[in-house]
């Protein structure tokens, strides 16, 4: 099972994310949580082959698809596609809670039938990146039925595919509705923003430069910038920046290197300079967040640039 380090997401040397399921063994992950602005897992793109829906149980919230900005009312859900840029971007002061389900397409794959007639027609359609179910909707409705009761299905591998193939059929019926006003398509760009990010994250301990990422994307340095600003809404140094800090929190996780030896392996020019760029991110120095955070159980706290909050 693989841990979850503080909130921020893990990826793979592809670039992409490391979901953190709940039995590696049934590729799904199903959690009732919630979120404040200042968190820092929020606002980090990533993607992933698995698929993804998120409802807005309470509250309100934001989510960045493919650079599009989707604004999730109390009750809707959104489904992500696999393979999509995302992330979620908390915009008001209080508290939203979500029920969010990640699970790998294989689960639905009964047979080479099923596979190609109904799983890949949308997971490997490039003009379905997301669909947004509304609430004031018969089909929202419906989904958002079917997402909130799944987190009473863990532990039952039986009913959890059962719910996923309920919430699949929902899926299947809006892609084939014609006047589905909230299916969105897919922009040709963003092929070359995840192989940036794959060059950061396969790159990151090493003196990478601004031209360096662009020369991944086979892209100028100001398309570099667009790109990033308009997908991310960070700069690609902010994005490189932020992915070593979570590397920081790694190596303060599980190792006894020395500050010097953590940013010697995470890029930083200076252990000064990483525990300036880790504390804009925690809130904290690394020592004070290795004396007072590390070796928490998995999922037990979610950290906000002001507290710790227990996740209920």
């Amino acid at each position: 099972m693989i841990q979850e380090w503080r909130g921020f997401i893990q990826k793979r040397t592809n670039g992409s994310e490391m979901v953190n399921y709940d039995d590696p063994n049934f590729p799904s992950y199903v959690y009732r949580g919630y979120v404040y602005p200042s968190s820092t897992w929020a606002n980090d793109p990533h993607f992933h082959d698995d698929i993804e829906l998120l409802c807005a149980t309470k509250g309100y919230l934001a989510y960045n698809i493919n650079g599009e900005e989707i604004f999730l009312n109390e009750g809707d859900t959104i489904f992500v596609n696999s393979r999509q840029i995302h992330f979620n971007a908390p915009k008001r002061d209080e508290r939203t809670d979500y029920v969010i389900i990640i699970f790998h397409p294989r689960i639905l794959c009964a047979s080479n039938i099923v596979e190609n007639k109904y799983i890949k027609a949308v997971t490997d359609n490039p003009n379905i990146p997301y669909i947004r179910f509304d609430i004031t909707k018969e089909s929202g409705k419906e989904m958002h039925k079917q997402v909130v009761k799944t987190p009473d299905c863990l532990g039952n591998e039986f009913l959890l595919t059962k719910q996923f193939y309920a919430i699949w059929e929902l899926i299947l019926n809006e892609c084939g509705n014609p006047d589905a006003s909230d299916i969105k398509y897919s922009d040709s760009q963003v092929n070359s923003l995840k192989e940036m990010l794959t060059f950061i994250q396969q790159n990151y301990a090493s003196n990478i430069t601004l031209d360096d990422i662009a020369a991944a994307g086979n892209v100028s340095r100001t398309f570099c910038n667009n790109l990033f600003h308009k997908y991310t809404d960070q700069t690609p140094i902010e994005n490189l920046t932020r992915f070593r800090v979570s590397k920081v929190a790694e190596l303060l996780n599980s190792s006894n290197l020395s500050m010097s030896e953590i940013a010697y392996n995470t890029g930083f020019a200076s252990a000064s300079y990483m525990a300036e760029s880790f504390k804009k991110y925690y809130g904290e120095s690394p020592r004070s967040f290795k004396t007072n955070h590390v070796h928490t159980p998995r999922g037990s706290f979610e950290i906000t640039d002001d507290s710790i909050i227990k996740k209920e």
